[in-house]
This record gives structure tokens, C-alpha cells and sequence, in this order.
């Protein structure tokens, strides 16, 4: 067992050491983040029923009121890192409920550059192919009107999901509308509005981009056949042709090469 950490415990330092030695304003760190991250993860391991042993997947690092670099730097590399872990854990053998998370929180008992981490387990859930939609919400403020109608994303080419709302959040993070099962998407990764009788997707900030038919973009408006890429995951858009309006795509600032519509 102890060889399966140590070689989580390199995989992770090779990658980050230096990185979260910067977050802290060029100053070595009081406590080494990757050996209290690698020694929570083993001090909260559980049998599993079908054998092996059930890593938990939720990591919560207290930090000082006070820290002064940059929380979200600092939370991307966690990200990045949580990423990590699944991957090279499961490649050791280990079992998860779900795809790991580091969060930050502020806290008054953490002074300085020190912070405490606790692991916890989230509840299992079905497995689903790629997808699961979160229980249907309340409209939101545009009009019922703008919607399009019969709207839907071909997931991975299997599975349907129907776009019935005026905003859809969509990421890895399960407080979207579509939870994206793939460890390349950011945790909020793209908005889809509902504009004039068309959806509109938006880039939400991510960190691996949002391609439209294989050219990178900020925002565009959808047609029909459009394929949009989040991560590695491919979603196709359909819509009732009646609604079927030309793409536009808004291309990111440095893309600025691909301007004008994208041609199919």
C-alpha cells in the first residue's frame, strides 16, 4: 500500500511543487500540501464491498483570512491536481464515488501559510454514460417564447438531453444542468442561452476552452448538426428546423484568426 502513495505522492510533485510554491508568493510553504493531501487520502481509505479500497473524494483545505495570493490561481491548480489523483489512483487500484474535488475555505483557526485538510466521501450514485441532468429548476428571467423548440444535445453520440430551459449551465461541477462526467472539462465550463428563438453557448471561463466544429470560440449561436466540444466530451446539437438559424461564432482573442461565420 505504501508504494501505491508514494508514487500518487511523485506523480503529484512533479507536477505541481513548483507552481503551489508560487501561489504562496515565491515563499516555500509551511506545510508540504502534496504529503498532507496524499496522507489524508490514505488515513481515510475504506474497504470496498467488491474489493479493494474506497478513496474519498472530497478534500477541504482551511486557509487563513488573511492569505494574500491568489485564491483562484491557487484553486485551478487544486482542480488540476484533483484531476490527477483520480487518474493515477484508479491506475493504483483505488475506487472513488466520484470524480475528486479540492475546495478552499477560509478559515479563523488557520493563521499564516498553514491550513488543515479534511476528506470526506460524497454519496455514490448511479453510474450514468456521461451525462446526468439535475432535477428541473425554476425558468429563468427570459421568456418562454425565446426558447427553441424540440432542442437537444446528442451526448458522445448515445445519449440524449433534452433543452427544455432558458439558461443551461453545463461542467463537471454537480451544481450544473449538465454534469459532465470527464476529467478535461472545468467544473462550470459553458453557459447555453436561449436568445431570440436560438441558443446561444457561452465559454463560462474554462480552463481547456469551448470549440465549435473544431475551432475555438467564446460565444457563438447554434444550428442544427453544430458539434461542440467541452473537455473530450462531444455534444451535437439538434434543433426543429423551424428554428434553425446560421452560426456566428465570437472567437476568443487569441484565435482571432478564425473571424467569421464557421463554415460546415
Amino acid at each position: 500500500m505504501k508504494n501505491e502513495f508514494d508514487r500518487i505522492e511523485k506523480h503529484l510533485r512533479r507536477l505541481f511543487e513548483e507552481r503551489l510554491v508560487a501561489v504562496f508568493s515565491g515563499s516555500p510553504p509551511q506545510v508540504d500540501l502534496v504529503d498532507d493531501l496524499i496522507r489524508s487520502m490514505r488515513e481515510n481509505l475504506k474497504e470496498h464491498p467488491k474489493g479493494g479500497f474506497l478513496a474519498p473524494d472530497r478534500f477541504t483545505i482551511a486557509f487563513a483570512p488573511a492569505y494574500s495570493g491568489d485564491q483562484q490561481v491557487f484553486q485551478d491548480i487544486l482542480d488540476e491536481m484533483a484531476v490527477s489523483i483520480h487518474h493515477i489512483g484508479l491506475k493504483e487500484g483505488f475506487r472513488f464515488n466520484h470524480l475528486p474535488e479540492i475546495l478552499l475555505q477560509s478559515s479563523p483557526d488557520i493563521s499564516g501559510d498553514k491550513w488543515g485538510i479534511t476528506a470526506e466521501f460524497t454519496a455514490p450514485r448511479p453510474t450514468l454514460p456521461e451525462t446526468a441532468a439535475m432535477p428541473a429548476q425554476a425558468e429563468s428571467e427570459s421568456p418562454k417564447d425565446a426558447i427553441p423548440e424540440n432542442a437537444f444535445f446528442i451526448i458522445g453520440g448515445k445519449v440524449n438531453f433534452a433543452l427544455e430551459k432558458s439558461i443551461v449551465n453545463i461542467g463537471r461541477h454537480s451544481d450544473n444542468d449538465l454534469i459532465l462526467e470527464d476529467l478535461h472539462a472545468s467544473r462550470h465550463h459553458a453557459q447555453l442561452r436561449a436568445v431570440n428563438g436560438s441558443y446561444v453557448i457561452f465559454d463560462a471561463g474554462s480552463s481547456s476552452g469551448l470549440f465549435l466544429n473544431e475551432k475555438p470560440v467564446s460565444q457563438a449561436t447554434l444550428r442544427t448538426g453544430d458539434v461542440i466540444r467541452l473537455g473530450v466530451t462531444n455534444l451535437i446539437y439538434v434543433q426543429d428546423p423551424t428554428g434553425e438559424t446560421p452560426t456566428s461564432a465570437m472567437l476568443s482573442d487569441d484565435e482571432s484568426q478564425f473571424i467569421g461565420s464557421v463554415e460546415k
